[in-house]
């Protein structure tokens, strides 16, 4: 969950000022990547001062961390209303990836960004962590013969390097395609 300082009060303007500053590493990541990045550069783009931008992040790595937050809930309340619009029999678990990679597909410049060749250790570190999350929440009791966690971190490792290959592609496949890929190659895993 989102660490935002208590001293800030969540109104209306605190909100626009985090949306900006989004938008600003948004902005930036795309057109310089995660490490050419200061905080100064963000607080320019957002048009704000840095004593602002402290109040509400300790610094980008928390500004990422939250943007990230921020994605994975919305992933997860995507991927409970695809669930229960599904039948018994259709359930399955990890709901979300269609969802991320949907997402993925539209920001497709910010995704080559963060995940792709053009991003810092941090970023996909910290995206590798949400993913590892997602799926942890989703997948099934393991099976006898494989631990759990070492099936989380698999699917996640798999994920994030087929979404990395993917956003790299000139003509890729559809989200659809590309989540029944995913989906293909990670029953063996569950």
């Amino acid at each position: 969950m989102r660490k935002i300082n208590a001293a800030v009060p969540t109104d209306r303007r605190a909100e626009r000022t985090r949306t900006a500053l989004r938008e600003a590493l948004k902005d930036l990541v795309t057109e310089r990547g995660w490490d050419s990045i200061g905080i100064q550069d963000l607080c320019e783009r957002a048009n704000i001062g840095r004593s602002t931008f402290y109040l509400h992040y300790p610094n980008k790595d928390a500004l990422l961390q939250g943007g990230l937050d921020d994605l994975q809930a919305e992933l997860r309340r995507q991927a409970h209303s695809r669930l229960v619009k599904t039948s018994a029999h259709e359930k399955a678990a990890l709901q979300f990836v269609y969802g991320l990679i949907a997402h993925a597909h539209e920001q497709r410049k910010l995704f080559r960004s963060l995940i792709g060749r053009r991003s810092g250790y941090v970023v996909q570190q910290r995206f590798r962590e949400m993913v590892i999350r997602l799926i942890a929440d989703e997948l099934p009791v393991a099976t006898e013969k494989i631990s759990r966690d070492a099936t989380v971190r698999w699917l996640a490792g798999a994920l994030v390097e087929l979404l990395s290959w993917w956003v790299e592609q000139k003509t890729p496949v559809s989200p659809e395609e590309l989540t029944a890929i995913f989906k293909e190659l990670s029953q063996s895993a569950r």
